[in-house]
Order: C-alpha cells, then sequence, then structure tokens
C-alpha cells in the first residue's frame, strides 16, 4: 500500500490537487525523445486496491483544496485501460468532501468502439493527444505512428466540443523536427485544435545538432510569430508568448520561479504506491532512485543567490523561462538549480514572443478608438509593449 503522507502542506494559493497516478511503465510506441529509461521500465501495473486507496486519502484529505485532479499517466495509460474504468466506477460509487475530475494524455493510436462508448457516458474525464504536427514530424518522433492515431481525432474533436472542453493538443520538437515547427503548428489547428503546447524537451538530446537547429529554431519561430498575427482568432503557442512580464518583476523579495507545480499541488504514485513530487521524478523517468522530499521548500532570490553559483540567477530572463524541477535536481541535485542545454532555445523563444508581442499590441493600440475607454485601453497596452521592446533590445544581436 502507499506510504502515509501528511498533506496539509496544500498552500492556500492552491484550489485544487492534482494527483498522478503511473499506473503502468508499458509504453506500445518508442518514442525518440522519450525520458522515461527503458532499462529501469518493468511489467507490473498499479494494482487496483492501491488506486482505490490513494483516491480515498485524496478525497478525504485536509487542505484548503476544493477539488482532486486525477490524472492517469504511464507509459500508456490506454494499455491498461480496464483499471481507469474501475477506478472511475469506484469514486463514482461513493460521496466524498472533495470534488474531482479524471484526465489522461495518450499517444491515441488504442482507442477502440468500447473506449469510446465508454468516454462519451462520462463527462468527468478529459484528455489530451500528444501529436507532433505533420505526418511526417510525427513519425519521426513517434514510431510511425500518425495514421494510427489521426483516425480517432475527429470522434475526439466533436467530443470536446460536444461537452464544453478546451481543444488542446501536446507537440513536442526533435532535432529532426525543427524545420516543421511552423508548418506543423499550423496544421494542427487547421484539425481544429484551440491551443498548440509546443516546446523543446528539457533533456540534452541535440549533440552535434545543437548549431544547426539553433538557426533552423529561429527561422521557425519567425514564422510561427507570422501566423500567429495573421490568425489573431488562435490562441498562440507559448513558443512566441512567454510571459514577458515577469522579468520585470521586483526580484528582491519574491519567491525564485518555478515552472510548474512539481511537489505542491502536484503528487504522482508510481505502480508501486510510492509518493514523488510529480511523473517526472519517478524512477522510471530518472533512472535512478529519487530520495529527496515529497516537497520543496520555496526559496528567495536571495537564497537562490547564497547557494551554489549558478548563470541562472543573473539571467535577466529567468522569471519567465521554462524549467523542470526534476532534471534540474537529476543534473545539479537541486530543484532551483537549473540545466542548461536548452538556454538558447529559449533565448530565441523570448526574441520571438518580444517580437510577436511588439507587433501584436502596435496593432492594437493602433485600432483603440479615441474614446477614454480607448486612452486607457492604450496606455495599459503601452507598458507590456514597452517591455516587449526592452526585451526585444536587450536579446538583439545576442547569440543564443
Amino acid at each position: 500500500m502507499p506510504e502515509a503522507i501528511d498533506s496539509r502542506f496544500m498552500a492556500k494559493q492552491f484550489d485544487f490537487r492534482t494527483v498522478q497516478l503511473h499506473l503502468t511503465d508499458q509504453c506500445n510506441l518508442r518514442c525518440s525523445y522519450c525520458y522515461e529509461d527503458r532499462a529501469q521500465r518493468s511489467s507490473k501495473v498499479m494494482s487496483i486496491a492501491t488506486a482505490q486507496e490513494i483516491a480515498a486519502r485524496h478525497l478525504n484529505e485536509e487542505g484548503s483544496h476544493e477539488r482532486v485532479e486525477f490524472d492517469f499517466i504511464g507509459g500508456e495509460p490506454l494499455l491498461v485501460w480496464d483499471m481507469i474504468v474501475s477506478l472511475v466506477e469506484y469514486v463514482h460509487q461513493h460521496e466524498w468532501p472533495k470534488k474531482y475530475g479524471f484526465s489522461f494524455t495518450t499517444n491515441g493510436t488504442l482507442f477502440t468502439d468500447e473506449i469510446k462508448s465508454w468516454l462519451d457516458q462520462h463527462c468527468c474525464m478529459s484528455f489530451g493527444f500528444s501529436i507532433d504536427g505533420t505526418r511526417a514530424a510525427h513519425n519521426l518522433n513517434r514510431s510511425d505512428s500518425y495514421d494510427r492515431m489521426i483516425q480517432h481525432v475527429p470522434w475526439a474533436l466533436e467530443r470536446y466540443q460536444r461537452m464544453g472542453m478546451e481543444k488542446r493538443v501536446k507537440m513536442t520538437i526533435s532535432a529532426e523536427t525543427v524545420p516543421m515547427i511552423a508548418e506543423g503548428i499550423a496544421e494542427l489547428h487547421a484539425m481544429g485544435f484551440d491551443h498548440v503546447d509546443a516546446n523543446v524537451p528539457y533533456e540534452n538530446i541535440w549533440g552535434d545538432r545543437l548549431e544547426a537547429s539553433l538557426a533552423a529554431y529561429a527561422e521557425q519561430l519567425d514564422a510561427v510569430v507570422e501566423f500567429y498575427l495573421q490568425h489573431p482568432e488562435l490562441e498562440p503557442a507559448r513558443l512566441v508568448d512567454l510571459p514577458l512580464g515577469k522579468i520585470f518583476e521586483e526580484k528582491n523579495e519574491i519567491e525564485f520561479p518555478r515552472w510548474c507545480g512539481s511537489g505542491n499541488p502536484m503528487i504522482c504514485y508510481d505502480v508501486e504506491g510510492r509518493a514523488f513530487p510529480c511523473h517526472r521524478f519517478v524512477n522510471v523517468s530518472i533512472g535512478r532512485v529519487f530520495d529527496g522530499p515529497l516537497t520543496f521548500p520555496v526559496k528567495t532570490w536571495d537564497e537562490v543567490r547564497k547557494a551554489e553559483p549558478s548563470l541562472c540567477v543573473e539571467c535577466p530572463f529567468v522569471a519567465a523561462c521554462p524549467s523542470c524541477m526534476a532534471l534540474n535536481w537529476l543534473e545539479n541535485g537541486d530543484v532551483d538549480r537549473r540545466t542548461h542545454w536548452h538556454c538558447g532555445f529559449i533565448l530565441l523563444q523570448m526574441k520571438a514572443s518580444a517580437k510577436f508581442s511588439i507587433l501584436r499590441l502596435s496593432r492594437e493600440i493602433a485600432a483603440a478608438p479615441p474614446t477614454e475607454e480607448g486612452r486607457r485601453t492604450v496606455s495599459e497596452l503601452q507598458l507590456d509593449l514597452d517591455q516587449a521592446m526592452h526585451v526585444h533590445e536587450m536579446l538583439s544581436g545576442q547569440s543564443a
């Protein structure tokens, strides 16, 4: 059974709790950038008794949060579909003090008519696809699985629409698919997805292709900026929409920035029921045993500066820079001592985000009506424009 943990650390600013259930290490694909260590994978599946105990504990736990979101992960969660159904039915059969919901991310190749029928009858379950853009890009990255996956997308999009769910899709960029980024994002939006979560991996996958990949990345980001300027109705991918405003926040008294909720409000259980801060700390993900805490004390900027020196602390863009706490810990022994392998890519994203903001905000300012409300709008937009111009100026001429 899972170890007992004290969950009262839940911060009051969170009104939810994410409980990840790593149901299986197994997957039917072998994606080129997969962060899981194949040598560490086991054939074991989380038992229904373990899953039920975890669910009951978190639906009864103390804390200010009102909702628990159970996120089924792996491996490929659809390989253990019967177990997912059993747990959902168990939760539905009881009354709980917390609200709840369920979700999973899938490679999309294993849907059956039976699974689709069950999902059509259960609006409590959301799910997302991993699609790496075009057919060519997806097949390069994800074991030639495009045709097996794409046949299920129209049904999924119709279900999202019918149930009022977000039409989001995950797109991962590898060294081989960098030249296909803009085309892939455009194609995913054309399919009907409202938002594309695109990113490069945090791991060092680049080798001697780094310089060429960075050059191609810069070209592709310019094309992505142009695409979203032509389609203002779409929510832009974070590739060109990083939170630049965070760069200008006061750094002396606030917390050192972390990108995700690993440890709080997130917790993950592996197939044995052992608790981890998130799925990236599970042994199959890091290739060795994580023996650290489930939560990480918040640090101030000064505390991080006084620790072992890190280039990131003095980087002017660190507050808006994505970072993986698990990989930081694995490589540097500290969740706040960041890895640097993807710095060049993030700096290019910063510059592209600034360029996109400058062009978009300039357009909105020019279109504002000559009214009192319009002048207030212009005043608010001008601050964001000034910040974007400052970021772009800082990065112009700087080599990634």
